[in-house]
């Protein structure tokens, strides 16, 4: 479905930004790989590049001052374009609100907001010199839509990535990009695992609020990037598609059902 398209993945040592470039890359994509750490540390990224050639990884810490401007002069260097920029970077840490800070603050929308932003302007920009357009995707979250504790910066973030998916479409309409989000509910990676696997107690708390009765897997989320970075897909700009194995169509999940409402 990708192939002749080249890639780029923010965030994509472990997890679904690792996912994505690897459904990418076994789509026919050319994809790189990035994350703030050394390639020796990212073993799954070393067999990534190992299987497929038309893959590579660039080191950046997006934090750092240029370094968004930067990743994408390398990325674009690697194959001569970037048709489809995926803004997978982001993370839910915080403290409760009581001890939130300004410094939390700006961590949290800087990595979540404010790199997807940088990112995006350098590859339309050297698209538009280039004189192609291209697919923007984000990584947003059902907390954009659908609170949960200790996530009030992350939570305030995703809703504030899901209005960019909007704007964008809108903008970068004229020039040839559209756009897209996909919200995961609770997906299993290293970074949400809460210790659930040693707690099954807890996990099956979690999974009996969830219609299809389980925690996403990184592939269940993985291959709508696919068919939205796609052809397939190019009526499509500006939404946002919810893949939570029913999470949000459900309003109450642990209300009982009374015996008179059986009836």
């Amino acid at each position: 479905m990708l192939m002749g398209k080249t890639a780029l993945v923010t965030g994509s040592s472990q997890g679904i930004g690792l996912g994505v470039a690897q459904a990418f890359a076994a789509s026919g994509a050319r994809v790189v790989v990035t994350s703030e750490k050394p390639l020796a540390n990212c073993p799954e990224v070393q067999r990534l590049l190992s299987d497929y050639e038309h893959t590579r990884y660039v080191r950046a810490d997006l934090l750092a001052e240029g370094a968004p401007e930067q990743l994408v002069a390398d990325a674009w260097a690697q194959f001569g374009s970037i048709d489809v920029l995926v803004n997978n970077l982001g993370t839910y840490r915080e403290p409760p609100l009581d001890r939130i800070t300004r410094d939390h603050f700006d961590f949290i929308f800087r990595l979540n907001v404010w790199v997807p932003v940088a990112v995006t302007r350098e590859v339309v920009r050297r698209a538009r010199a280039a004189k192609r357009g291209g697919r923007i995707l984000f990584s947003t979250s059902l907390n954009a839509t659908r609170s949960e504790p200790l996530h009030t910066l992350y939570d305030a973030s995703k809703g504030a990535v899901n209005a960019l998916t909007r704007q964008l479409a809108v903008e970068l309409a004229p020039l040839g990009f559209t756009t897209a989000a996909v919200a995961p509910g609770l997906v299993e990676t290293p970074l949400t695992d809460f210790g659930l696997k040693s707690s099954p107690a807890e996990r099956d708390a979690i999974t009996a609020q969830i219609p299809l009765r389980k925690i996403a897997t990184v592939e269940d989320v993985a291959w709508w990037y696919v068919f939205l970075a796609s052809d397939r897909a190019s009526y499509s700009t500006g939404s946002v598609f919810t893949v939570d194995g029913g999470l949000d169509a459900q309003q109450m999940a642990t209300r009982p059902v009374t015996d008179a409402e059986r009836v």
